[in-house]
């Protein structure tokens, strides 16, 4: 799914913590939806060239800009300006508390284009709007499963229906690790990216989890804050398959299997689940396998690269024995 379309009165509202801004035109345009999640500085079209401009893309003018508009006549100021303000961006950011030209502002209020001015530089102001659009635009899919921290790794759990997720889940949260999200795990795409978090917004609704045959437990309530967490980076799958005799599952960890969620790829592992099986520790080892790999220890290919040389220094023994005709 894509990610939810902000209006600039939206924006203003959430980055006002940050720094201040003062909204001095256009406020009948506080509805305009942002089409962007990056910010777009207009120089080159305040030089002439307008061809490629990303109207729908907040921008914001710097003191470079305030600089080169300090330049031009009255007369090219005005046509640069209408040529600029033609493209109807959603809203128009000054910063560094410069005084806007009355020919921006007149404009703005003419064709209800938001102006907002702020005290924060230029890369201050971006780097805030960029970090809250990304937040709110971001891609997101629904995923029927489990997210638990694991040892600093964000563990999907997958399965069908009743194939144990939130009891896993719960195993994992007794021993030590943290709950993200049950039942509906909310997946964003943040750049290249996967954050997972609850589906639920309400505190009250919000880390709990149900056991069928106990009901639903709160986690917070039973285990303390340290047992949740509001979101985590989702890095690995596990998914709870039922045991098929006739099927062939891996047996050295040699072969690797992907899953594209969003177009992200990440490592996917299938467990069949058996009578006995200990899964949360199963878990567990495959949270501390993806960590050893990620600094560069494999333990299987490190285990077939040994049994390889012994074979091959078997091999040369039994030829010295074949070749000694004696």
């Amino acid at each position: 799914m894509e990610g939810d379309k902000i209006k600039v009165k939206d924006l203003i509202e959430g980055i006002k913590g940050y720094f201040s801004l003062d909204l001095i035109a256009g406020r009948k345009g506080l509805n305009r939806e942002i089409g962007k999640k990056y910010i777009s500085r207009p120089g080159y079209t305040l030089a002439g060239y307008d061809k490629d401009f990303p109207s729908d893309a907040i921008q914001v003018i710097g003191n470079r800009d305030i600089g080169y508009m300090s330049t031009l006549s009255k007369d090219a100021l005005k046509k640069r300006i209408d040529k600029f303000l033609s493209f109807e961006p959603p809203a128009i950011v000054i910063t560094c508390n410069y005084k806007a030209p009355k020919i921006l502002v007149e404009g703005c209020n003419k064709l209800n284009i938001p102006l907002v001015k702020t005290e924060a530089t230029s890369s201050q102001i971006s780097e805030v709007i960029h970090f809250y659009l990304e937040e709110k635009m971001a891609d997101f899919i629904y995923i029927h499963g489990n997210l638990v921290d694991v040892f600093g790794i964000g563990l999907l759990i997958t399965g069908e229906s009743g194939m144990g997720k939130s009891e896993l889940a719960l195993d994992l949260i007794t021993k030590g690790h943290r709950l993200v999200a049950d039942d509906i795990v909310c997946v964003k795409r943040k750049r290249d990216v996967l954050v997972g978090e609850e589906k639920e917004k309400e505190d009250i609704l919000m880390h709990n989890i149900e056991i069928r045959g106990v009901g639903i437990l709160n986690v917070a309530a039973l285990f303390g804050i340290k047992a949740i967490r509001m979101q985590k980076r989702l890095e690995l799958q596990l998914e709870l398959v039922k045991w098929e005799k006739s099927k062939d599952y891996t047996r050295t960890g040699l072969e690797t299997e992907e899953v594209q969620i969003l177009g992200v790829p990440i490592p996917k592992i299938s467990v069949p689940l058996v009578p006995g099986k200990n899964i949360a520790t199963i878990a567990e080892v495959v949270a501390m396998d993806y960590l050893g790999k990620s600094v560069g220890f494999y333990s299987a290919e490190i285990f077939e690269h040994e049994l390889v040389k012994k074979l091959q220094k078997k091999r040369k023994k039994y030829m010295r024995l074949e070749e000694d005709e004696e």
